[in-house]
């Protein structure tokens, strides 16, 4: 159906199929007096009128992806540590007689030995600890989206410029063919 040809008359749908149908009857004038009558109705065309009505199709679309991963970053820090050692120290003073020896060995005078006591090492373990947490959630929504639209239908529209359409009783509905 075209907007621009609302106005105008439609083409008709089928063709015209034509069915004679002859019912008789009598109908009596006067007392006495049968006069025969025939009546023929034809079928001279049919229509098929039209509506349009919407069907809605709903069309999923991918506006785009996300890819969530952990990432490990690398960053190098100096970190200052602070280490404590103490040694012994061993000097032979001239003059003074004696012998004095390390390991069995004789220390030599005006020398000064060293023996370490105790020294700090640093021993460094990494520990995790949690730096944030991050939520990560998948929310479905369902909205209405209303949408106008403007439907058509057919319908008859009969002129009638002589005023000749006249309702018509049926006295014997029996007779009608078509009921």
């Amino acid at each position: 159906m075209d907007e621009r040809n609302t106005d105008r008359p439609q083409a008709l749908d089928t063709t015209p199929t034509s069915e004679p149908q002859t019912p008789s009857t009598r109908i009596s004038g006067r007392e006495g007096d049968d006069l025969p009558t025939s009546e023929t109705r034809e079928i001279v065309e049919r229509l098929r009128l039209h509506e349009e009505r919407a069907t809605v199709e709903v069309i999923s679309e991918q506006l785009g992806a996300v890819t969530v991963r952990r990432v490990v970053r690398e960053r190098e820090e100096v970190v200052p540590i602070t280490l404590h050692s103490e040694y012994l120290e061993i000097t032979v003073q001239e003059g003074t007689g004696g012998r004095v020896t390390l390991r069995g060995e004789p220390l030599e005078v005006g020398r000064t030995y060293e023996v370490p006591l105790y020294e700090e090492r640093a021993v460094i373990d990494k520990q995790i600890y949690p730096l944030s947490d991050v939520t990560i959630a998948k929310q479905a929504r369902s909205y209405v989206q209303t949408e106008r639209l403007t439907l058509r239908r057919e319908e008859l529209d009969v002129e009638d410029p002589l005023g000749l359409v006249r309702d018509r009783l049926r006295t014997d509905s029996s007779n009608d063919p078509q009921r």
